[in-house]
């Protein structure tokens, strides 16, 4: 993945908070989180470019109860809000997010691109919101793969 190297290859440690992050905290992050939570993991979820206090997309909501996840108590939460540990591994879902994550919260946090965790590897997963229902439960099957990448490298 020449230029996304360094974005790859990283598990959570045991005890490790795992915090997803996306753009609006409603579509893709929040099913990361809850989705890793019934693996097992600790984790969180926010966004770089949200307002707080709002619920999970519906239809994520939706998507959610086809797999068995509860989305339903979801509230949207800001990254430069967020209480972030010193030891969190940060999942995001674009390279983009990569610099605005440093430019709100710092550099100091070790940073996965979810999309590499997937069986084959690509930096981005896509934001569904203005996309067609197919596409939208594509891009959250690929959410949910990338999670269980993740955890297979546990």
């Amino acid at each position: 993945m020449g230029a996304y190297r360094h974005y790859q290859g990283v598990t959570p440690g045991a005890g490790q908070r795992v915090v997803f992050i996306c753009s609006g905290n409603i579509c893709r992050s929040p099913l990361a989180e809850y989705y890793a939570r019934s693996l097992g993991l600790e984790a969180g979820s926010c966004g770089l470019d949200c307002g707080v206090g709002f619920p999970a997309d519906p239809r994520v909501v939706q998507y959610g109860r086809q797999v068995n996840l509860n989305l339903d108590a979801h509230q949207t939460k800001r990254a430069d809000e967020f209480p972030f540990r010193p030891d969190d591994l940060i999942v995001v879902m674009e390279p983009k997010h990569v610099r605005k994550f440093h430019q709100q919260v710092g550099t100091k946090h070790k940073i996965v691109l979810a999309g590499l965790c997937c069986p084959e590897p690509f930096p981005y997963l896509h934001d569904p919101y203005n996309c067609s229902p197919q596409y939208f439960a594509r891009c959250e099957a690929l959410v949910m793969s990338s999670v269980r990448g993740l955890c297979a490298k546990n």
